[in-house]
């Protein structure tokens, strides 16, 4: 399993930066963009060019359901909130946990308003201060893969601004084949290739110093809460 943590944090800060020196050259319609879905900002750590390489990296392959019932987001901050979806089938992981709901950690700007109702996604489960026992889609955004109501597969991440490499040849695919060209993948999973930021000295050194800060200010809001909770509970 690898570390998302610093990941995570890295992507929030740039957005954080990225988008505070160019708030002024916006216009409200772009704004309102990237409140709803916007990838442009987002520093990926990895391109992954192949479902085997996706598949190399998730702890978790499954069809999941969004939908009234199960339609919970929470915000832990501006920056990160959490979806509650259903298991609908799992072609990679356990399978016990078919038909259940699981949390979903995203960062707030990859969460459209009007999310999907089924997906295939690429998942790995998070370890950091931010919440427990929740998942995070691989790539932040790649490992989407969105079913239409002719359950034929949609990968349009390249309509907010972010990457498309191998997605295209997938697209318009009907379930049943996308499953079957995953679980050839899983069968197949190969390791990707890291894509590293241009970044120079310096800036490495800043995102290191205020990753390792956030990390510290949500560990310690995350001891409050639950200290909190456990007052609450002993009333």
């Amino acid at each position: 399993m690898k570390n998302i943590v610093s990941t995570l944090f890295i992507v929030a800060l740039i957005i954080t930066s990225l988008s505070a020196c160019g708030n002024e050259k916006q216009s409200q319609a772009q704004q309102k963009k990237e409140r709803n879905v916007y990838y442009g900002n987002f520093m990926l750590d990895t391109h992954y060019k192949s479902l085997e390489e996706l598949a190399y990296d998730a702890d978790l392959v499954a069809e999941i359901e969004v939908n009234a019932n199960n339609h919970n987001i929470s915000y832990i901050d501006p920056t990160f909130k959490t979806i509650e979806v259903k298991i609908n089938n799992v072609l990679k992981g356990d399978s016990k946990i078919k038909s259940q709901a699981i949390r979903i950690l995203e960062i707030a700007s990859t969460v459209s308003e009007n999310a999907n109702k089924k997906n295939i996604v690429f998942l790995d489960k998070y370890e950091g201060p931010l919440a427990d026992d929740v998942y995070v889609i691989v790539g932040v955004y790649q490992g989407m893969f969105k079913l239409d109501e002719a359950n034929q597969v949609v990968y349009d991440a390249d309509k907010y601004e972010g990457v498309k490499h191998f997605q295209a040849s997938v697209e318009g695919l009907d379930k049943q084949s996308f499953e079957h060209r995953v679980q050839e993948a899983i069968k197949n999973a190969s390791p990707p290739q890291p894509n590293i930021p241009q970044l120079s000295e310096a800036e490495k050194k800043l995102a290191e110093e205020e990753g390792h800060k956030m990390y510290l200010e949500d560990k310690k809001r995350l001891e409050e809460m639950k200290k909190k909770s456990v007052e609450e509970k002993q009333k």
